[in-house]
C-alpha cells in the first residue's frame, strides 16, 4: 500500500512477526532525521498500530507492511 492509501483509525491486514493479522492504525507522524547525519534533512513518516490479536503497540517505517484493508466481519442474518 501506499502511505496515502492509509486513514488513521482504519483496520488493516498485516504481517506481524512472520503472521498475517488485522492491526488498527493509532497514528501516522513525521519523524526528523537523526542527529548523528548533519547531510540527511529527510523526515521519516512512521506508522503507529496496534495488533488486535494481542493488543501489543508497534510501529511501521513504511506502509508497504500493510497489505490490504481488513473486512469487517460478514453478520448473518436469521
Amino acid at each position: 500500500m501506499k502511505i496515502t492509501d492509509v486513514q488513521v483509525g482504519g483496520r488493516y491486514i498485516a504481517k506481524v512477526s512472520g503472521v498475517l493479522t488485522t492491526v488498527r492504525v493509532l497514528a501516522i507522524r513525521e519523524v526528523p532525521p537523526a542527529w548523528h547525519n548533519p547531510n540527511s534533512a529527510r523526515w521519516r513518516t512512521r506508522i503507529d498500530v496496534v495488533n488486535e490479536r494481542t493488543g501489543r503497540k508497534t510501529t511501521f517505517s513504511s506502509a508497504a507492511k500493510l497489505r490490504r484493508p481488513a473486512q469487517a466481519a460478514a453478520r448473518k442474518e436469521p
